[in-house]
Protein backbone atom coordinates (compact mmCIF):
# COMPACT_ATOMS: atom_id res chain seq x y z
CA UNK A 1 0.00 0.00 0.00
CA UNK A 2 2.99 2.36 0.91
CA UNK A 3 3.86 1.49 -2.99
CA UNK A 4 0.49 3.44 -4.09
CA UNK A 5 0.70 5.98 -1.78
CA UNK A 6 4.08 7.03 -3.35
CA UNK A 7 2.87 6.22 -7.19
CA UNK A 8 -0.30 8.49 -6.22
CA UNK A 9 1.91 11.26 -4.50
CA UNK A 10 4.33 11.29 -7.56
CA UNK A 11 1.46 11.16 -9.90
CA UNK A 12 0.29 14.85 -8.29
CA UNK A 13 4.22 16.24 -9.67
CA UNK A 14 3.19 15.46 -13.11
CA UNK A 15 4.72 11.94 -13.32
CA UNK A 16 2.65 10.40 -16.31
CA UNK A 17 4.95 6.74 -15.89
CA UNK A 18 3.90 6.74 -12.19
CA UNK A 19 0.10 7.50 -12.95
CA UNK A 20 0.68 4.60 -15.38
CA UNK A 21 2.28 1.91 -12.97
CA UNK A 22 -0.63 3.54 -10.11
CA UNK A 23 -3.40 2.73 -13.23
CA UNK A 24 -2.13 -0.90 -13.86
CA UNK A 25 -1.77 -1.78 -10.11
CA UNK A 26 -5.19 0.02 -8.78
CA UNK A 27 -7.60 -0.53 -12.06
CA UNK A 28 -8.98 -4.12 -11.41
CA UNK A 29 -9.85 -3.53 -7.82
CA UNK A 30 -11.50 0.01 -8.83
CA UNK A 31 -13.14 -1.61 -12.27
CA UNK A 32 -14.79 -4.68 -9.98
CA UNK A 33 -16.21 -1.77 -7.79
CA UNK A 34 -17.56 0.23 -10.92
CA UNK A 35 -18.80 -3.31 -12.14
CA UNK A 36 -20.91 -3.81 -9.16
CA UNK A 37 -22.78 -0.73 -8.60
CA UNK A 38 -23.51 -0.20 -12.21
CA UNK A 39 -24.16 -3.61 -13.09
CA UNK A 40 -23.33 -2.92 -17.07
CA UNK A 41 -19.51 -3.67 -18.50
CA UNK A 42 -19.50 -0.71 -20.53
CA UNK A 43 -20.71 2.11 -18.40
CA UNK A 44 -18.05 0.83 -15.79
CA UNK A 45 -15.29 0.90 -17.79
CA UNK A 46 -16.66 4.34 -18.85
CA UNK A 47 -16.51 5.79 -15.06
CA UNK A 48 -13.50 3.90 -14.20
CA UNK A 49 -11.56 5.88 -17.32
CA UNK A 50 -13.32 9.06 -15.93
CA UNK A 51 -12.56 8.36 -12.64
CA UNK A 52 -8.90 8.03 -13.38
CA UNK A 53 -8.82 11.37 -15.32
CA UNK A 54 -10.40 13.06 -11.99
CA UNK A 55 -7.80 11.10 -10.02
CA UNK A 56 -4.91 12.68 -12.51
CA UNK A 57 -6.43 15.93 -12.30
CA UNK A 58 -6.56 16.02 -8.65
CA UNK A 59 -3.51 13.99 -7.61
CA UNK A 60 -1.84 16.86 -5.98
CA UNK A 61 -5.05 17.06 -3.60
CA UNK A 62 -4.07 13.49 -2.17
CA UNK A 63 -2.62 13.48 1.41
CA UNK A 64 -1.01 10.20 3.13
CA UNK A 65 -2.15 11.19 6.34
CA UNK A 66 -5.43 11.29 5.48
CA UNK A 67 -6.21 8.55 4.02
CA UNK A 68 -4.19 5.06 1.97
CA UNK A 69 -4.04 5.81 -1.59
CA UNK A 70 -5.99 2.64 -2.40
CA UNK A 71 -8.70 4.66 0.24
CA UNK A 72 -8.73 7.99 -1.56
CA UNK A 73 -8.87 6.53 -5.23
CA UNK A 74 -11.74 4.33 -4.32
CA UNK A 75 -13.59 7.42 -2.81
CA UNK A 76 -13.11 9.06 -6.23
CA UNK A 77 -14.53 6.61 -8.42
CA UNK A 78 -17.34 5.78 -6.17
CA UNK A 79 -18.27 8.95 -6.35
CA UNK A 80 -18.11 8.96 -9.89
CA UNK A 81 -20.18 5.94 -10.15
CA UNK A 82 -22.72 7.26 -7.83
CA UNK A 83 -22.70 10.58 -9.79
CA UNK A 84 -23.58 8.20 -13.25
CA UNK A 85 -26.43 6.81 -11.37
CA UNK A 86 -27.70 9.81 -10.59
CA UNK A 87 -27.82 11.44 -13.86
CA UNK A 88 -30.63 9.43 -14.93
CA UNK A 89 -28.77 6.06 -16.28
CA UNK A 90 -31.01 3.71 -14.26
CA UNK A 91 -29.19 0.26 -13.57
CA UNK A 92 -30.75 -2.73 -14.94
CA UNK A 93 -33.34 -4.18 -12.65
CA UNK A 94 -32.57 -7.11 -10.48
CA UNK A 95 -33.93 -10.86 -11.56
CA UNK A 96 -36.63 -11.51 -8.95
CA UNK A 97 -35.95 -15.35 -9.04
CA UNK A 98 -32.25 -14.91 -8.54
CA UNK A 99 -31.08 -15.17 -4.79
CA UNK A 100 -28.25 -12.98 -4.05
CA UNK A 101 -26.19 -13.81 -1.08
CA UNK A 102 -26.92 -11.53 1.62
CA UNK A 103 -24.46 -10.16 4.54
CA UNK A 104 -25.43 -12.02 6.85
CA UNK A 105 -23.98 -15.04 5.23
CA UNK A 106 -20.94 -13.45 4.45
CA UNK A 107 -17.69 -13.40 6.77
CA UNK A 108 -17.32 -10.25 8.49
CA UNK A 109 -13.75 -11.43 9.34
CA UNK A 110 -11.14 -10.84 6.89
CA UNK A 111 -8.61 -13.08 6.27
CA UNK A 112 -4.94 -12.69 6.86
CA UNK A 113 -3.76 -11.34 3.47
CA UNK A 114 -6.49 -8.70 4.23
CA UNK A 115 -5.93 -8.06 7.63
CA UNK A 116 -2.16 -7.15 6.35
CA UNK A 117 -3.40 -4.86 3.64
CA UNK A 118 -5.57 -3.18 5.79
CA UNK A 119 -4.49 0.20 7.56
CA UNK A 120 -5.25 1.07 11.05
CA UNK A 121 -8.08 3.26 10.08
CA UNK A 122 -10.08 0.42 8.26
CA UNK A 123 -9.27 -1.99 11.22
CA UNK A 124 -10.75 0.02 13.25
CA UNK A 125 -13.43 1.00 11.25
CA UNK A 126 -14.20 -2.76 10.95
CA UNK A 127 -13.92 -2.84 14.97
CA UNK A 128 -16.74 -0.22 14.86
CA UNK A 129 -19.34 -1.84 12.22
CA UNK A 130 -18.92 -4.60 14.48
CA UNK A 131 -20.62 -2.63 17.43
CA UNK A 132 -23.75 -1.62 15.10
CA UNK A 133 -27.10 -3.32 15.38
CA UNK A 134 -27.17 -5.98 12.39
CA UNK A 135 -29.79 -4.25 10.23
CA UNK A 136 -27.92 -1.26 11.10
CA UNK A 137 -24.16 -2.88 9.49
CA UNK A 138 -25.87 -4.44 6.95
CA UNK A 139 -28.25 -1.08 5.70
CA UNK A 140 -24.57 1.13 5.25
CA UNK A 141 -22.38 -1.90 3.86
CA UNK A 142 -25.10 -2.30 1.16
CA UNK A 143 -25.97 1.51 0.56
CA UNK A 144 -22.02 2.61 0.81
CA UNK A 145 -20.45 -0.65 -0.66
CA UNK A 146 -22.85 -1.46 -3.18
CA UNK A 147 -24.92 1.80 -3.93
CA UNK A 148 -28.08 0.87 -2.65
CA UNK A 149 -30.20 3.67 -2.31
CA UNK A 150 -32.38 3.71 0.29
CA UNK A 151 -35.32 2.74 -2.10
CA UNK A 152 -33.76 -0.13 -2.83
CA UNK A 153 -32.74 -1.21 0.84
CA UNK A 154 -36.42 -0.98 2.19
CA UNK A 155 -37.63 -2.71 -1.08
CA UNK A 156 -35.85 -5.74 -0.55
CA UNK A 157 -35.72 -5.40 3.53
CA UNK A 158 -39.04 -5.18 2.99
CA UNK A 159 -39.27 -2.60 5.80
CA UNK A 160 -40.46 1.30 5.43
CA UNK A 161 -38.57 3.41 3.94
CA UNK A 162 -38.52 6.14 7.13
CA UNK A 163 -37.09 3.12 9.51
CA UNK A 164 -34.01 2.23 6.61
CA UNK A 165 -33.32 6.00 6.49
CA UNK A 166 -33.66 6.20 10.67
CA UNK A 167 -30.82 2.79 10.76
CA UNK A 168 -28.49 4.51 8.29
CA UNK A 169 -28.48 8.03 9.92
CA UNK A 170 -28.07 6.27 13.91
CA UNK A 171 -25.59 3.85 12.34
CA UNK A 172 -23.35 6.40 10.79
CA UNK A 173 -23.79 8.64 14.05
CA UNK A 174 -22.25 5.55 16.01
CA UNK A 175 -19.77 5.13 13.73
CA UNK A 176 -18.68 8.92 13.95
CA UNK A 177 -18.41 8.33 17.85
CA UNK A 178 -16.71 5.29 17.59
CA UNK A 179 -14.06 6.27 15.13
CA UNK A 180 -13.39 9.91 17.11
Amino acid sequence: MEALNELLQRSGQGDATAFRQLYDAASPRLFALCKRLLRDEALAEDVLQEGFVKIWHHAAQFAASKASAMTWMTTVVRNQALDKLRQGHSRPAIAGDVEYETLEFASLEPGPDALQQMGEDAQQLMHCLEQLKPEQRECILQAFYHGQTHEELAHSLAKPLGTVKAWIRRGLEQLRGCLQ
